[in-house]
């Protein structure tokens, strides 16, 4: 792997484990791997629930990118942070990264804030990694009623991608966006058992419980109720 690649290591912005089997790192700076760590420290304890502690792993991160004075890099270590929040069906305020931007725009930077908004009809999808490219363009075929063609597409496109936090990340905007199907709310689920991350296992049995209430299936929305209660 080249050095130039140091940049994907560092910011994980789309969220795959590049460090893995990464030959020719021998030389590189000290605070990518700082601030890779970090990072990496940060979504697991925030998608666990240990809220203050990844906040603390995220504000090391940061200050580990400031070192190498990158402006992309850091915007990227905020993305990092909204997408988790994404993820977690929480809404998020991105004040430092538009600071960032205002100094140093970085056009693929801005194009997964949008994406991360929900802002699918003014987000270029040639500048999103696959994965999200291919859910935004799954969501924009669709007819104006979200129907059972789309459904299948997205499901499809979730189910085919290797990396499960950005499975979660993307289900999270699927969800908020209003495109909230059973079998997404258990996919979502079965990641964060697998995962050990219990605050977004608890997040995710609440939504479903939800879903099968304004259903009127409340015989499966208790059954989730005894879950919720027997876990918290």
């Amino acid at each position: 792997m080249k050095a130039y690649k140091i940049m994907k290591i560092v910011t994980c912005l789309f969220l795959t484990a590049l460090i893995t089997g990464c030959a020719g790192f021998q030389n590189a700076p000290d605070w990518t791997y700082a601030a890779y760590n970090r990072l990496e420290d940060f979504k697991q304890a925030a998608l666990e629930g240990r809220t203050a502690i990844a906040e603390r792993h995220f504000q090391h991160a940061v200050e580990e990118i400031k070192k190498s004075g990158d402006l992309v890099l850091l915007g990227r270590a905020y993305l990092n942070h909204y997408a988790v929040q994404i993820a977690l069906l929480e809404s998020f305020e991105d004040g430092e990264f538009q600071k960032i931007q205002a100094v140093h725009p970085d056009r693929e930077n801005a194009a997964f804030l949008s994406f991360l908004k929900g802002n699918f009809h003014r987000t270029d999808s040639t500048l999103l990694p696959p994965p999200y490219a291919a859910a935004q363009k799954d969501i924009l075929e669709g007819r104006e009623q979200y129907d059972v063609h789309q459904r299948v597409r997205l499901l499809r496109d979730l189910r085919e991608m290797p990396d499960d936090l950005s499975r979660l990340i993307i289900t999270g905007r699927l969800v908020l966006s209003g495109y909230e199907e059973e079998e997404i709310l258990k996919d979502a689920l079965e990641i964060a058992s697998r995962h050990g991350w219990k605050k977004v296992l608890l997040i995710y049995l609440n939504r479903l419980q939800i879903f099968y209430d304004s259903r009127k299936e409340h015989g499966k929305a208790r059954i989730i109720g005894d879950k919720i209660n027997l876990i918290h």
